[in-house]
């Protein structure tokens, strides 16, 4: 079977919805299918990318962005060229690039929808891309959500809920339970951040909560803080760091490369999730974390982030925006070493048994293989 992802990033582009769509498309490549994604260079290299047996990953140039937003010729003449070859096109929302694309020129293939979230902040944005993503959806086989809270809460797929498949993310966590075994690494890297440390993953961006984090930790003497990740808000909260007095215990590490972050995750305490807004709707970095062992503090949104970390059960759930809650749970953790390694435990054990990639794989191969068409289109050429 032959699947093109449509979607914005791969990695090594640093970002959720990057880290899904490799491990989707890795998973289902695993069980001996051929995957096509095409995504932009957000490093200008546009040659093509082979990151595991039967991936390819076509880049397309960009010059110009609006926002978060590239704009790409080179990747509309790609998505029409590929678009005949698929058995299965599965595109990844909220993308109005491609929305708009499919609007233009529909493939002939099964449409799959993940549907990562409503647009929530860019009000004018969401009502002018409304009806391109409404006719994505008419068009859609299958509209695919991660959690139950997406169709049960999204003011926008109630004229599609027939359609819709609830899958969770899954994760390839080997590298991160093999990292927690590296006690020479892990020692290198305490020592590089002072000792024991928390640490926090994800793009510097509003809803991720880290301004609420910073708060919470000034007022924690004892607390040292790591982040990683890029992002529009990197300068503001550098600014902050300087303001509450948090140079020397808190570090901005920007974005690394994978085995770094396995490692970064296998040396930390606990890790902390302090996203604020729905924005946020499942956080695949709880898993990565659960898998290397750590105790989880995330938020009580209303969404899939509260579910993959279980209050009591994997970690500390607090409510988003409540700087003075989170700053008690990380006192709680950082100071109960025994509920740490009891937390910590039960996460891995969480994250093996119910957020592997392989088994998210083989429930999409179900998916695709119950909407295919029979037609075997030609290959185009990937240079």
């Amino acid at each position: 079977m032959r699947i093109l992802h449509v979607a914005k990033f791969y990695p090594p582009a640093f970002g959720g919805m990057e880290t899904v769509v490799a491990s989707m498309a890795e998973g289902v490549a695993a069980l001996g299918h051929e995957v096509i994604v095409l995504v932009h260079a957000d490093d200008g290299d546009t040659r093509p990318r082979h990151p595991a047996p039967g991936v390819t990953v076509l880049r397309a140039p960009y010059r110009l962005a609006v926002g978060s937003l590239a704009l790409s010729p080179a990747y509309a003449r790609l998505y029409r060229e590929w678009r005949a070859w698929a058995d299965v096109v599965h595109v990844h929302t909220p993308f109005p690039i491609a929305d708009l694309l499919t609007a233009l020129w529909p493939p002939k293939a099964p449409v799959v929808v993940t549907w990562h979230s409503d647009i929530v902040r860019q009000k004018l944005l969401k009502y002018a891309v409304a009806p391109f993503a409404h006719r994505l959806c008419r068009r859609a086989a299958a509209i695919h959500c991660s959690a139950e809270f997406i169709r049960r809460d999204s003011t926008f797929l109630p004229p599609y809920r027939d359609k819709i498949c609830v899958i969770p993310f899954g994760r390839a966590v080997e590298s991160f339970v093999a990292a927690a075994a590296d006690e020479a690494a892990k020692a290198t890297i305490r020592a590089a951040q002072g000792g024991r440390f928390a640490l926090a993953v994800g793009r510097l961006v509003y809803y991720k909560g880290f301004d609420i984090l910073l708060q919470a930790a000034a007022t924690l003497p004892d607390l040292r803080l790591a982040i990683i990740g890029e992002g529009p808000m990197q300068a503001e909260l550098e600014g902050m760091i300087s303001a509450l007095n948090l140079a020397g215990r808190v570090t901005l590490l920007g974005g690394v490369s994978a085995d770094a972050l396995a490692a970064h995750y296998a040396a930390a305490d606990l890790f902390v999730l302090p996203s604020t807004h729905r924005s946020e709707t499942f956080a695949l970095v709880q898993v990565e974390a659960m898998a290397a062992g750590l105790p989880i503090i995330n938020t009580r949104l209303p969404t899939g982030v509260p579910e993959v970390s279980p209050d009591g059960v994997t970690g500390l759930t607090v409510p988003p925006g409540d700087a003075r809650a989170l700053a008690a749970a990380l006192q709680t953790l950082w100071n109960d070493a025994d509920l740490r390694q009891r937390l910590g435990i039960a996460g891995r054990a969480r994250a093996l048994s119910v957020y592997s990639q392989s088994a998210a794989a083989e429930r999409f191969v179900t998916l695709y293989e119950s909407l295919r068409s029979p037609a075997v289109p030609s290959r185009p050429s990937d240079e």
